[in-house]
């Protein structure tokens, strides 16, 4: 059988739960990411879901949005009291999951289970600021008020090592990637592993995600996962499944599977290019093109210029939601086929933005900035504000840059630490401006308590050089 909804099954919740009794489900996992990107849900009885869904929405403490990502210790919040922010002093009250039924995935490895997204409420009936999926939302309107509608494919990349989460803590994270060396595209090394990976390759296609390929990258035991383009809301919205289902669908089968940016300094980086394009509402026709010269190169439109520009011009903006961990600033080096610097060019892997594509269908926006740790929520809807910031100002798009942008003294870098990353963005009233001032005050809030614990954290290798020689 089909295990994806028709579009009658999602117009509302009697007609949600009629088809859902039809096909045997019986619990629905009501949920969306956390700042960090964490899939936050519960399991819940169908009755009881369309009982909540019916009224005010599934109730969730807010204190999800002030827990450090151990899970350790809660966020105390900042002193400003004019954004939103969970607290203590407020006694950590409920908000509401509103469900978006068009958003509903059958989770085949889950047994009789589907899953629904939706953005959190408060009890007033506004969506609350911080919400990474409505943020991504309000990026996607800003562009739809100017008459456009955006496109997006995503390409994650990740580790899979032998051993459970809980064993490998016990081992203090003593990795064992599922191979000894890197097989770079090598149907061989895909061939080894394509008991689990067929696996896991029709378990995300059963929840509706179009894998266009899942290939062995430049790393051991490291993957990469492309995604087929759709609407930028399902496109982050399958992101966020499979990063999370392949987390557990690993964990399930005695592995583990990290989207971290680097998990071992000798290996190659994880990173998360974002692939975008505009359409206009009006025609449906693509726009960031504009003419197709003699031997098939390409030429930008104005307005695939402007929302280029503006794209560039936010990188540094919004370094910290691209890079948005400790670690994701050790994957940034020259020749790590990572970003370093505020560069764009045509076809060109060393620059930040990459623009690529032979026609008008296929020319598009590639950021190669993030890696795959993001938020991938947050990370589509920096990008998307960007763009529609640099449409909305008509920016000019510099001159691309041509061979090594990695070697060019000219070019801008971008932030070298976390802190160095979130103080710009605490300081940028241009990111106010674009992703609303709740946000960055509790992004910038929250990614300052992670770095007190780093700051507080001894590590073997300071154990291991200063104990006896200081």
């Amino acid at each position: 059988m089909t295990l994806t909804l028709p579009t009658e099954a999602t117009q509302n919740i009697e007609s949600f739960a009629a088809w859902c009794e039809k096909q045997g489900i019986d619990t629905v996992i009501p949920g969306t990411a956390d700042t960090n990107g964490a899939w936050i849900g519960k399991r819940v009885p169908l009755g009881e879901f369309v009982r909540m869904a019916g009224a005010h929405g599934v109730p969730y403490c807010d204190v999800l949005f002030a827990i450090t990502r151990n899970g350790l210790e809660n966020i105390f919040a900042p002193e400003d009291k004019t954004t939103y922010f969970p607290t203590h002093k407020n006694g950590y009250p409920d908000i509401f999951l509103r469900p978006d039924l068009a958003s509903a995935r059958v989770l085949s490895w889950h047994e009789r289970t589907i899953m629904v997204n939706g953005i959190y409420h408060l009890p007033t009936g506004e969506a609350v600021p911080i919400t990474p999926r409505h943020l991504l939302t309000q990026a996607r309107d800003r562009l739809r008020a100017l008459g456009y509608e955006p496109y997006v494919a995503s390409e994650f990349e990740f580790y899979v090592s032998e051993g459970t989460p809980d064993e490998l803590r016990a081992k203090n994270w003593e990795l064992q990637p599922i191979s000894g060396r890197p097989y770079t595209y090598q149907v061989f090394r895909s061939s080894l592993d394509q008991e689990f990976l067929s696996r896991w390759q029709r378990h995300l296609q059963n929840a509706g995600i179009h894998i266009e390929a899942l290939n062995p990258e430049t790393g051991p035991g490291q993957y990469e996962l492309n995604s087929r383009y759709t609407d930028a809301l399902r496109a982050a919205d399958d992101a966020f499944l499979y990063k999370n289902g392949i987390k557990e669908l690993a964990a399930m089968e005695g592995r583990t599977a990290s989207f971290m940016a680097l998990p071992r300094a000798e290996w190659a980086g994880s990173s998360c290019h974002i692939h975008q394009s505009l359409r206009s509402i009006n025609s449906g026709e693509p726009v960031m093109m504009a003419t197709e010269a003699e031997g098939g190169e390409a030429e930008l439109s104005e307005v695939g210029k402007h929302y280029t520009a503006g794209v560039l011009a936010t990188l540094r903006d919004f370094a910290a939601i691209y890079w948005p961990t400790v670690n994701s600033y050790r994957r940034s080096r020259p020749y790590s086929w990572s970003a370093t610097t505020v560069s764009w060019g045509w076809d060109n892997r060393s620059t930040a933005l990459r623009v690529v594509g032979e026609d008008a269908d296929s020319v598009r926006l590639e950021n190669r900035m993030p890696g795959a740790d993001v938020n991938p929520y947050l990370a589509i809807a920096a990008t998307l504000a960007g763009g529609a910031y640099g449409i909305e100002n008509q920016l000019e798009l510099p001159d691309p840059t041509r061979g090594d942008a990695y070697a060019n003294p000219e070019l801008e870098s971008l932030p070298g630490s976390l802190e160095e990353a979130v103080d710009i963005l605490e300081q940028s009233e241009l990111a106010r401006e674009i992703m609303g001032a709740d946000f960055v005050v509790h992004y910038v809030t929250t990614l300052r308590a992670e770095i007190a614990q780093w700051k507080a954290h001894v590590s073997d290798w300071e154990v291991g050089l200063y104990f006896e020689s200081a």
